[in-house]
């Protein structure tokens, strides 16, 4: 069995974010846009680590950063401190009701999410 490719939510993710100014839900689609934006490259990391390691179910999302966080290896690095960063730009889209969103930063987030991706692709995660 193909599992899913994460890669979708970022396609998502960009719909939601660029086409936003045509709705009337574009806060909402600001946000979960940030959010599926993470989701996306946060799931091809941890499956990445998934064939080299055992990843815990309990605070998974703290675990994969920090693995990638405390790697030898430079872009590894990168990986870890940029997924932090989108994480807590997610969280806040998810979670936080006064969290302020608005397209400029909604888009620095999704440029952000490809960056992790350009890493991701670069140490054979995809």
């Amino acid at each position: 069995m193909i599992g899913f490719n994460w890669t979708l939510y970022l396609e998502l993710a960009k719909e939601l974010i660029y086409d936003s100014e045509q709705t009337s839900l574009k806060e909402a689609s600001l946000r979960t846009g940030i959010s599926r934006a993470y989701y996306g490259v946060f799931c091809i990391a941890r499956n990445y680590l998934e064939r080299e390691v055992s990843v815990p179910k309990k605070e998974v999302h703290k675990f994969v950063i920090e693995y990638y966080e405390s790697s030898s290896n430079r872009t590894m690095n990168q990986i870890g401190a940029d997924l932090d960063r989108l994480r807590e730009a997610r969280n806040g889209a998810d979670y936080e009701n006064n969290f302020q969103v608005n397209e400029f930063k909604a888009k620095v987030k999704y440029q952000l999410s490809q960056k992790i991706l350009k890493n991701l692709k670069k140490i054979g995660a995809i």
